[in-house]
């Protein structure tokens, strides 16, 4: 009971109102945490009582996803009709002998689906751009919060080296993300829809190399820096433990008559908050997740559709179509691979931080 009351007293001295904030905004569409409050839900995960119903959550998710399934049809069934009208022009032609009206009409068609596609791509675009952006913010609120606990637990190397190192990985992480991966995803869509309007591929190829690279990058970034603060933090991490025994063994030799109680004392403080940063570690991994829960859905519902349509739209319409959009849908893939992985490294870095002076 007295570890329960320092525990909400603590909490209860912490600025948690930008978590809240930032909760709210990922929360708004998903409504994955059934409108509780930052601090319930931290205190739940520390006390280890279930926040929310497995059934419930996963009834969520698949209503989500096929509520994103539907909104992706009416733009597959525009499509459709488009090569209906493509397939009918060529039949024309072969009858009637109309050859250049009929490539003139499939080239506009052609060009309608390349529009359409194009104003979806830079819907999913953005999508993907604000839930990197939330996930970049919900680190940089995390990371004053987390870190300042960690040094009061007693890793205090940890805390000192970890937090310029995390910063900087975020940092650079979302500007490289921002200015290099997903631009060159981008251009591999934009190069893909003006390719389909050609008989010939001029530039496939290339859109295919910047597809490539997008993901060769955002691998190799997720690599270097989950890898690097991962072996600092085993580094420091001995140094911390050290010390710390140091410490309690001082309070409690060196200090005559109370030493032992002082140190009890502390461990007990310790405790709590080691408790409290395990919890609010444990809420920014599920915050993480709540901000790529949606647009993940969203990018595997358009590409599963956009699959489909290339599939249908091949035996009744243009061939060129139907590789375009299948060649969009594995973009659509490729975007959903980076956000995937830029929210694994995100993870790992609170993982860590929560590792710290538990091991």
């Amino acid at each position: 009971m007295e570890m329960e009351n320092l525990i909400n007293e603590q909490l209860s001295s912490m600025n948690l109102e930008q978590l809240q904030e930032l909760m709210g905004m990922a929360n708004s569409q998903g409504q994955i945490f059934e409108n509780k409050s930052v601090m319930e839900i931290i205190q739940s995960l520390i006390k280890g009582e279930p926040f929310f119903q497995w059934d419930q959550l996963l009834s969520r998710i698949s209503e989500l996803f096929f509520i994103e399934i539907r909104s992706a049809i009416f733009l597959a069934v525009q499509i459709l009709l488009i090569c209906m009208v493509v397939n009918l022009l060529q039949n024309m032609a072969s009858s009637f002998g109309e050859h250049t009206v009929s490539k003139m009409g499939g080239m506009i068609c052609s060009c309608v689906v390349a529009t359409l596609c194009l104003r979806n791509f830079i819907d999913v675009y953005n999508l993907c751009s604000i839930a990197v952006t939330q996930m970049v913010s919900a680190m940089q609120i995390l990371l004053p919060i987390l870190v300042p606990l960690m040094i009061a637990t007693g890793s205090i190397t940890s805390g000192g080296i970890l937090n310029p190192v995390i910063l900087a990985a975020i940092t650079l992480l979302s500007k490289v993300m921002e200015q290099l991966i997903l631009p060159a995803i981008f251009l591999s869509c934009i190069f893909l829809l003006v390719n389909s309007l050609s008989d010939k591929d001029y530039i496939k190829k290339l859109a295919g190399f910047l597809r490539g690279f997008a993901v060769f990058l955002m691998g190799l970034s997720v690599t270097l820096f989950s890898g690097l603060t991962a072996i600092q933090g085993l580094a420091t991490e001995s140094a911390d433990t050290m010390l710390i025994k140091t410490a309690r063994f001082s309070v409690d030799h060196f200090i005559p008559i109370i030493g032992g109680f002082a140190a009890d004392s502390m461990d007990m403080i310790l405790s709590c908050t080691k408790m409290i940063k395990n919890g609010i570690g444990i809420f920014g991994l599920l915050l993480i997740l709540t901000i790529l829960l949606i647009p993940l859905l969203k990018l595997v519902a358009i590409a599963i559709v956009y699959k489909v349509v290339a599939v249908i739209a091949e035996p009744i319409g243009s061939k060129k179509i139907a590789v375009c959009m299948d060649e969009i849908g594995n973009t659509i893939i490729t975007l959903a691979v980076v956000l995937l992985l830029g929210a694994i490294l995100f993870l790992i870095f609170i993982s860590i931080l929560i590792a710290m002076g538990t091991m």
